[in-house]
């Protein structure tokens, strides 16, 4: 990528995208956990239009702390690659400044 202007748009995005999953891990594995209840028909009519307490949320399975661990793995990664885009492009600014011999 030669067009430090496009990498700028891909990185900031990249990293926009990141931390929303980062900052949304919670909500998407409690989603999910929902999501493969209700699929695999073992909703028990708990989470149907009613609210999860603080007390409940320490009482989740292992296997919504693993998705949420997951998720918010993604995240970090999908971070740091937006950062790496920005990184890069700020390298090609720099490499297209003229260059004064003193």
């Amino acid at each position: 990528m030669h067009n430090p202007l496009v990498a700028y748009l891909i990185g900031s995005c990249i990293l926009s995208v990141g931390l929303v999953i980062l900052l949304s891990a919670k909500e998407i594995a409690r989603g999910l956990a929902h999501f493969l209840a209700r699929w695999l028909g073992d909703d028990s009519g708990k989470s149907r239009g009613k609210r999860v307490s603080a007390a409940a949320d320490s009482a989740e399975p292992q296997s919504y702390r693993v998705r949420l661990a997951l998720w918010r793995v993604i995240g970090v990664f999908i971070v740091i690659d937006g950062f790496i885009w920005l990184a890069r492009a700020t390298a090609e600014v720099f490499r297209a400044l003229p260059h004064g011999k003193p």
